[in-house]
């Protein structure tokens, strides 16, 4: 599983050897953290937010200079709060459903998906695992409905999809 920091950023930020082992523990330690600060998993991403990369930059580094602050959600930093703020309203963005596939193309009744809606990930969790985009369309293209495109038999497969919609990365 990929880390929201690479161990170069890490070891960069903290100016130590890529290979130190406290760092290295610390990695999934700040991952955690910060799904639960926001509630979503930012190391599912093909290409990192980066203000995931700066919270648990600044994060590392709080925890590796000072361990008894480890894990602790007491006063954080200003600017740390501030990048989770801004991650948990990212969150937000995204709607996550789960479904099973289809003995075959069709339509699969996803609630709340909307025309236009970009799929963002959508994997395997039960009879596959991985990523499963290209079974499925990539854009929403009927109302409340995500289209099984691949004629296999997928319906014993349970499926988690992300959806976003591409409106609401427009700034006013």
């Amino acid at each position: 599983m990929a880390n929201i920091l690479t161990a170069q950023q890490a070891a960069n930020a903290l100016r130590v050897e890529v290979g130190d082992l406290r760092m290295l523990d610390l990695l999934p330690q700040v991952d955690r953290f910060i799904e639960r600060a926001t509630g979503r998993d930012w190391t599912q991403d093909a290409t990192k937010n980066v203000i995931a990369i700066a919270a648990a930059t600044m994060l590392i580094v709080m925890w590796f200079d000072n361990p008894s602050q480890l894990g602790g959600e007491g006063n954080l930093p200003f600017g740390l709060n501030a990048a989770l703020a801004q991650l948990e309203v990212e969150a937000l963005r995204y709607r996550k459903t789960q479904f099973y596939g289809l003995s075959g193309v069709g339509s699969i009744s996803i609630p709340g998906a909307c025309v236009g809606d970009d799929v963002i990930s959508l994997v395997g969790v039960y009879g596959s695992s991985g990523s499963q985009v290209s079974k499925f369309e990539s854009k929403i293209s009927v109302h409340g409905q995500l289209q099984q495109t691949n004629a296999s038999n997928l319906s014993a497969n349970l499926y988690v999809v992300i959806l976003k919609s591409p409106a609401e990365d427009i700034v006013a």
